[in-house]
């Protein structure tokens, strides 16, 4: 019979105790969405020291200016009815200064990730209660559709919201820069395409509508845990494309693998804007799937 009050006995079932735990971590699932995942960074990011200028290259109307309007820049949130909000009025929303959002990662699809961003503004449940009076409820909605005033679209899976929050300031208190895209929404769980630069409108809408990077094959959900960069049908071409980028990085270093990427996706703005009459048009078709 064995004596479990035994020292060496007792160190014997400690160890394989800690064995067990650790083999049952090694074969969690890689997609598993939990906040506490041990995950830092998604498979095959490299880290960078700067956040990275990513952005379709379009110019952007005259009245598209949060640096100069500050506290009377508006963002339309649309869910049945249209509210125009204020930076100022969320501002009061939200006691009359903003929240501060420490440590913030960023990933991009594109294979970076810079680590201890910090922004200042609302929380997502704070904007919807600005505009409607009453709390925010993800689950009453399919999606969270952005449109921007550069003509960039994007939906967000409404089950992929939580800790999204509005950033209108970054860390030293000044506006987010226009290379950075002023006040956007950003979604933690998510890949940064999922956050659309120079923010117009927020619709909450019944389903879920594909944005600019979905319709060219980008995933739908893009959870980085989970590694969700490419559609099932688009997976090949674009990590090919992905290969030939790294290439970039392992040739000419981290500068010119950053080229690449900001004159690819500039390429991509110009190539997309052929194919469009105007760079508002998305709207129009968003505004049929708005929750009535």
């Amino acid at each position: 019979m064995i004596d479990v009050d035994d020292p060496i006995v007792a160190r014997h079932i400690q160890h394989k105790a800690r064995l067990a735990r650790e083999h049952a971590r090694a074969r969690a699932s890689p997609s598993s969405l939990s906040s506490s995942s041990t995950t830092t960074t998604p498979r095959g990011n490299r880290v960078v020291s700067k956040w990275i200028k990513l952005d379709l290259a379009r110019p952007l109307p005259r009245e598209h200016d949060p640096w100069a309007l500050a506290d009377a820049f508006t963002i339309e949130c649309i869910a049945g009815a249209r509210v125009a909000m204020s930076l100022g009025d969320l501002r009061r929303a939200n006691g009359g200064e903003w929240s501060t959002f420490a440590n913030q990662s960023w990933h991009c699809v594109t294979g970076w990730s810079c680590r201890g961003l910090e922004f200042r503004g609302v929380d997502l449940d704070v904007l919807f209660r600005c505009a409607f009076g009453k709390e925010f409820n993800a689950k009453e909605y399919a999606c969270v559709y952005q449109i921007a005033s550069d003509g960039y679209t994007v939906g967000v899976d409404a089950r992929d919201v939580e800790g999204a929050f509005l950033a209108v300031e970054d860390g030293v208190g000044a506006m987010l820069s226009r290379e950075h895209g002023g006040p956007r929404l950003i979604f933690p769980r998510l890949f940064g395409w999922k956050s659309a630069k120079y923010l117009r409108s927020i619709a909450f809408l019944e389903r879920y509508e594909d944005g600019f990077w979905e319709k060219l094959g980008c995933h739908r959900r893009g959870r980085w845990s989970a590694n969700e960069r490419w559609s099932a049908n688009a997976a090949g071409i674009w990590t090919r494309l992905a290969w030939i980028t790294d290439l970039y990085a392992r040739i000419g270093g981290e500068r010119l693998w950053i080229w690449v990427m900001v004159k690819g996706g500039a390429f991509l703005g110009f190539i997309a804007a052929m194919f469009t009459s105007s760079f508002g048009a998305a709207q129009s078709t968003s505004n049929a799937r708005v929750r009535r």
